[in-house]
């Protein structure tokens, strides 16, 4: 909370009236711990205007009892000590105004000292009051750091999850692209053996004619490179797995291929064994004549 720097002489009156009626000792402490703040300097110039505007109250001599001649005696007896002190009292008073001059002079430098004091404090204050909106920012600013730091946290989590799942993702498909592999691969090794027992059965049935043989050796030869073309873009696709979701469209692409190759091998081994029936009907044939 801060201090007040500020005081209206009323404030001050009204205060110094309330000890007073209270019975309390009116003084510059007092009367700044009543008001809750204030220079010193303007607290002790207003005490100094209440105190010289504070009614006194004048002692009362009741003499109504005393004699005549007891007054009379005490008169003459006051009036005879009164000059023989007199001279004392003045050497008093000489002694007493310089104490109090060199008293007003300490109590000036005291006040003085005082003000330097307070605006030192003044300016303590208010770098206090700076460190502490300082101190109010850097504990906004961890806030929402903290904050940040949860929210990439959760970032985090999801894109660990999302990861994850591309992971599972990528083994389902490297799993299918396998099967689908081996799946090629069989059917290829069958392409390949019966091709080899056609071929087995053509060198037995047609030996006189080379020349078809040759030719039927080629397309098998042919029939081979492409069966070679295909595995190697088997592989080719297998090397690709790497590639997230755009080897999942890759793969699938080439499984398409693949089995329309197959289809087509498929079709080049029925048009050759077709071919192969008809040669050897044919040789059937010219055999009588012969």
């Amino acid at each position: 909370m801060a201090r007040r720097a500020m005081i209206e002489r009323e404030e001050l009156v009204e205060a110094a009236n309330i000890l007073a009626a209270e019975g309390k000792p009116v003084t510059a402490l007092s009367l700044k711990d009543a008001l809750g703040g204030g220079s010193f300097n303007t607290i002790y110039k207003f005490l100094a205007e209440w105190e010289a505007n504070r009614p006194k109250i004048a002692p009362v001599t009741n003499t109504a009892e005393i004699p005549e001649a007891v007054q009379n005696a005490f008169a003459n007896t006051w009036r005879v000590a009164a000059l023989e002190a007199s001279r004392e009292v003045i050497a008093v008073k000489e002694k007493a105004a310089e104490e109090v001059k060199a008293a007003q002079t300490q109590f000036e430098g005291a006040l003085e000292a005082i003000q330097r004091l307070e605006a030192d404090n003044e300016k303590d204050n208010a770098s206090i009051e700076e460190l502490k909106a300082r101190v109010s920012e850097l504990e906004a600013a961890v806030s929402t750091l903290s904050q940040e730091k949860a929210a990439a946290q959760a970032t985090s989590e999801q894109l660990r999850e999302q990861v994850k799942t591309q992971g599972a993702q990528i083994d389902r498909l490297h799993n299918d692209h396998q099967q689908d592999r081996q799946a090629h691969k069989e059917q290829i090794e069958k392409l390949s053996s019966d091709h080899a027992a056609a071929q087995n059965k053509a060198s037995e049935q047609i030996e006189r004619l080379h020349k078809e043989k040759e030719e039927i050796q080629a397309k098998a030869e042919h029939i081979e490179r492409e069966r070679h073309g295909a595995q190697v873009r088997l592989e080719q696709a297998e090397k690709q797995l790497s590639a997230a979701e755009k080897a999942r469209d890759q793969v699938t692409a080439e499984r398409d291929q693949s089995s329309r190759e197959s289809a087509q091998l498929k079709g080049q081994l029925e048009a050759q064994k077709t071919q192969i029936d008809r040669l050897v009907a044919e040789q059937a044939k010219r055999k009588p004549k012969e």
